[in-house]
């Protein structure tokens, strides 16, 4: 009888082990993160009812030796874009606005607010990304690649809505976009007669003691805020000013861990019931097994499905999920543009795939214009040409040789890529201008030099 119901218990737990992974484990990719070369310093929180344990390694920067831990400062990147949608929610739930009012209600008179057919974009348009707005607005012209969203202004921003025409219907197609969450801060602040991190503060982060989550930097905080890198190169932190909503959040791993545990249901605050309302309605993305809910993305592909956000920068990367069915969630940070989201969602749920090697780094789209172009080799070798594929936040580079057909180039760092499909490696040159000359390519061993020609 005893192994009978030993036997019992061991079904019931073998789902339960089927989906966890060990703090050995966390705290070895971790590890294998910072001896690689991948990031400076990484810190993995594990939310779980019982508590919330932190694993870490490295430092600060490459230059500042202060140890990483669960206090380190983060820009948060599009992670800012939930507690946007957030704020929505819960003004809401308070009567200071409707999901259905129509955003030119907020806009100052000389704005004209783009509609299709008559079918004007409501906040809740916004909230969802199906208001019909492309990724970017298309007359976003950054002067430093590095820092592209610092001199962006609303000026601009009136001038580009007083003259787009939307393509379909708002809340017929869903398209991830920035415009849609920027402008949505945007209305919230006017209506409210409030910034952004004032409304952050009054409805959110003090209601579950996120003293380090705020747009503007205490003393306090910028004494431990991690330098942003592409690998091993420190490049300068993102200014957002007028897309607010959209990135300019920094953050700590304990507060972004805290937010997790209200959306748990494990830190108890009047939040709990609008916290769930950001899963209750859901939209179907571009790709499969994934749809959206009020910012979360919420993937299927896997049962039990998870749910997550990602937030990258320049030169860090932050992941926030949570598994409801499994009771657990995860906060990462890296101060790197190192990929994380693998490690995220396989602490989620452990079939979800783990990258062995962490090589692909991420850059943003803008960043990579330059390299299109035909490059030709002097020795006789087939031609390249390396063209975008345009899939706005996910765009990616392709490269083609001769009459094969094009493949997609990952980045490394921020002119170094690489093949998937062969043993290939890509090293861009450029002048002292950083104008792009010419290409290296590295097969099994075997170099072979280009140059630009258009």
């Amino acid at each position: 009888m005893k192994k009978i119901k030993s036997v019992i218990l061991l079904l019931l737990f073998i789902p339960f082990f089927a989906f966890s992974i060990t703090g050995e484990e966390i705290q070895s990719l971790i590890d294998k993160s910072i001896e690689e070369g991948h990031s400076q310093g990484m810190v993995i929180g594990i939310i779980s009812k019982d508590k919330t344990i932190f694993y870490k390694n490295g430092k600060l920067g490459i230059n500042n030796d202060k140890l990483m831990d669960e206090n380190t400062i983060f820009e948060t990147g599009s992670i800012t874009k939930i507690f946007t949608s957030l704020l929505l929610a819960i003004m809401v739930r308070d009567g200071d606005v409707r999901m259905d009012d129509p955003v030119e209600k907020f806009m100052p008179p000389h704005v004209r607010t783009p509609s299709y057919l008559g079918q004007k974009i409501t906040l809740a348009n916004l909230a969802t990304h199906t208001a019909g707005f492309p990724y970017l607005p298309d007359n976003f012209y950054p002067n430093d690649l590095y820092n592209p969203f610092c001199k962006y202004s609303y000026e601009e921003f009136y001038t580009y809505l007083s003259n787009y025409e939307l393509k379909y219907a708002p809340g017929s197609k869903y398209q991830y976009s920035n415009v849609c969450i920027g402008f949505l801060c945007h209305a919230l602040t006017l209506s409210s007669q409030k910034n952004f991190e004032e409304l952050l503060i009054e409805k959110i982060t003090s209601k579950l003691d996120m003293n380090d989550t705020r747009v503007k930097f205490t003393d306090d905080m910028l004494q431990r805020y991690a330098d942003a890198h592409i690998r091993d190169k420190k490049v300068p932190h993102w200014g957002i000013s007028t897309f607010e909503g959209n990135g300019a959040l920094k953050s700590s791993a304990k507060d972004l861990a805290r937010f997790i545990e209200a959306n748990l249901g494990y830190y108890k605050s009047d939040l709990f019931d609008v916290l769930q309302t950001a899963l209750i309605d859901r939209c179907p993305q571009d790709l499969p097994y994934l749809d959206v809910g009020l910012e979360w993305n919420i993937a299927y592909k896997y049962n039990p499905e998870i749910i997550y956000h990602g937030g990258i920068v320049g030169g860090q990367q932050v992941f926030v999920g949570f598994c409801p069915q499994r009771e657990i969630g995860v906060v990462i940070v890296s101060n790197s543009s190192a990929n994380i989201s693998d490690i995220g969602k396989h602490v989620l749920n452990k079939k979800w795939h783990l990258n062995e090697y962490r090589q692909q780094a991420t850059l943003m789209p803008l960043m990579l214009y330059k390299f299109i172009g035909d490059y030709k080799n002097d020795e006789g070798e087939r031609d390249i040409k390396i063209s975008m594929l345009d899939l706005g936040h996910l765009s990616t580079l392709m490269f083609k040789t001769g009459y094969y057909p094009a493949v997609k180039l990952y980045p490394s760092s921020d002119y170094d890529f690489f093949l998937k499909v062969m043993p290939v490696n890509v090293k861009f040159s450029y002048d002292e201008n950083n104008n792009i000359t010419g290409l290296t390519v590295d097969h099994d061993g075997k170099i072979f030099n280009y140059k630009k020609v258009k």
